[in-house]
This record gives structure tokens, sequence and C-alpha cells, in this order.
């Protein structure tokens, strides 16, 4: 609904909320690898986030195709 206040197109609206419900990156785990630093928490965090994002951006599409 936020995407949608300041009065952007619906494609542009609709690209704004896909982008932000997209699960996050490897890049922190990789970086925590080669620097051998908070490796576990690193991985449960993208691992966290990838399956948060399967569950909730089947819904953020419905959403915004509405």
């Amino acid at each position: 609904m936020l995407a949608r206040l300041p009065g952007l197109p619906p494609i542009a609206a609709g690209a704004i909320v896909l982008f932000a419900a997209m699960p996050p990156g490897a890049n922190a785990y990789i970086f925590a690898v080669q620097y051998q630093r908070l490796v576990n928490p690193a991985l449960g965090a993208v691992a966290l986030g990838t399956l948060l994002a399967a569950t909730t951006l089947p819904v953020m599409v419905w959403v915004v195709a509405r």
C-alpha cells in the first residue's frame, strides 16, 4: 500500500513491492566465510530469509496483481 501512496504507476509500485519481498542475497554468507566471522548466523539468516520469502512472495504477487 505504501508503494501506491506517492502516485506511482501500478507497474512501478509492483516492482518496488516485489524487490522488497525478495529473499536476502548470499553476499552476507560469502563475506562471513571469507573472513571466518559469524558463519553460522549468516547462513541461518540467509536460509530463514529464503524460507520466509518462499511463503510471502506469492502473497505479495497476489496483492500487487489486484
